[in-house]
């Protein structure tokens, strides 16, 4: 038994790949295409997104990059997005939160011994 190569062709390597990870790999760029522009730049122009009645049109942001996501899609997106950024954020808020209550305390036990 052998290890493939770079040489060796992989089966179905230059055939067309099924519906279903041609999507995944257009989602993925997308997803990477909406992280490099920024959240606030990518909620900026979903608002200005015109909305139809079915919900499900193209967002028009990504045209910049042959990309046409669903608006339901870049909804996701930012939604996973804020809830990533607050739970970044809240550990940062606990810990600042925590040190300030440390020095609170010190301060307090500092002032009742003098």
């Amino acid at each position: 038994m052998r290890a493939l190569s770079h040489s060796d062709e992989l089966p179905n390597a230059g055939g067309v790949l099924p519906a279903f990870v041609e999507r995944a790999k257009e989602d993925a760029r997308c997803r990477a295409v909406l992280a490099r522009m920024g959240y606030r730049r990518v909620r900026a122009l979903h608002a200005r997104q015109p909305r139809t009645a079915s919900g499900s049109d193209v967002f028009q942001g990504l045209e910049h990059e042959m990309l046409w996501p669903t608006v339901d899609m870049v909804s996701d997106w930012l939604k996973e997005e804020k809830k990533r950024t607050r739970s970044r954020v809240r550990w940062t808020f606990l810990a600042a939160m925590l040190a300030t209550i440390a020095i609170a305390l010190t301060f307090i036990a500092g002032l009742t011994f003098f």
